[in-house]
């Protein structure tokens, strides 16, 4: 039996860049243009049992405890919306010390048992932690190469009560500038004043190329692979990528009205849907015009912005995975005093079945 807390790939004795509901049903073939089916995987013969995995996914902003909103008083906060949301399974990024009282109030607020937190990023700035209530049964070795380190990637493979194993992935891709939520904001804000673009659409396209397209190809090409050694049980890859769905910025939807019309010729995300991703949020939500799915920002530092992006992601890879709904966080809970979100970016949660 694993120990609650996993640090630096080994186990101890105690425990930023940066909703909407669906009731879409996502299988091994996905009804919509947008979207790329999971490949055909063999499920184990004794994986039968079909099990609801809560999944969260949320870039929790210099550990929760940034002092512009509030410090460790918000922190207290967060720690109420995580309890709040109970999930299955947490994606964490910028977790930054925080683990061992994210782990904790898991552990003694969810309703779910105890949580093990698993490490991902070895650095002092622990970047990339993964909590999650199911039994760990191993951890996945660092990246190798130079194009991403373990503060961008890494994960865990755990076991689900009835025997399904599932790998979980870890991700954060680097802010580069200029940042492209900006360019396309800038954009946006040129439309509406009769201006003309500041960027082209190629710069736009161009501004991935620097870190995220790099990392992203690095990522599902090579860090994942190695990492599974040939398992082929189902993965879940989450995290915070810098970069918004370049199926959602199509041309297709430059008609919707926080588009202005405009649209650009995107790749990165579109590398992880060519290899058979899900984008779970998508998935739950096909209709891009009405369910954005904003993650940046609700700090108030972004109230100015146009434009809705999309940065954070849960992404499936697998034909044992339904999406049942997804949806964002990015209003505080009703018991709380009114102000700010407890993050610049809001949680993305969603709902699956695992067979």
């Amino acid at each position: 039996m694993l120990n609650s807390v996993l640090t630096a790939k080994r186990l101890l004795t105690r425990p930023s860049r940066r909703i909407r509901r669906g009731a879409v049903l996502l299988t091994a073939v996905v009804a919509s243009a947008a979207l790329t089916a999971p490949s055909a995987v063999p499920a184990p013969a004794d994986s039968t049992r079909a099990e609801s995995v809560r999944v969260l996914a949320w870039n929790i902003f210099h550990g929760g405890k940034n002092d512009g909103l509030g410090g460790e008083k918000n922190f207290a906060l967060l720690l109420d919306q995580l309890a709040d949301i109970a999930p299955d399974v947490f994606f964490s990024v910028e977790t930054y010390g925080s683990a061992e009282e994210i782990r904790a109030a898991l552990s003694e607020r969810a309703g779910k048992g105890a949580y093990h937190a698993v490490r991902i990023t070895d650095a002092a700035n622990d970047n990339l932690w993964v909590f999650t209530r199911y039994d760990v049964v191993t951890t996945f070795p660092n990246p190798t190469g130079t194009t991403v380190t373990d503060f961008n990637i890494g994960g865990a493979r755990v076991r689900l009560p009835g025997g399904r194993q599932l790998n979980l992935f870890d991700t954060w891709t680097s802010y580069t500038e200029p940042w492209i939520g900006d360019m396309i904001d800038t954009n946006a804000k040129d439309v509406q004043a009769g201006r003309p673009p500041t960027y082209s659409p190629k710069q736009v396209a161009d501004a991935e190329k620097g870190k995220q397209i790099p990392q992203v190809t690095d990522i599902v090409r090579k860090q994942v692979p190695r990492m599974l050694a040939g398992n082929t049980d189902p993965v879940l890859l989450a995290g915070d990528l810098n970069t918004i769905p370049a199926a959602d910025w199509t041309d297709r939807w430059a008609g919707c009205a926080h588009h202005f019309g405009l649209g650009y010729d995107l790749a990165a995300t579109d590398i992880l849907t060519d290899a058979g991703y899900t984008d779970t949020y998508r998935a739950a939500h096909p209709d891009v015009c009405a369910d954005p799915g904003r993650t940046w920002s609700p700090h108030p530092d972004y109230a100015g912005m146009v434009t809705k992006d999309r940065i954070d992601f849960v992404f499936a890879k697998g034909p044992q995975i339904q999406v049942n709904d997804a949806h964002v966080i990015d209003e505080r809970l009703p018991q709380h005093e009114s102000g700010p979100f407890y993050s610049d970016h809001g949680a993305v949660v969603t709902e699956l079945t695992v067979r």
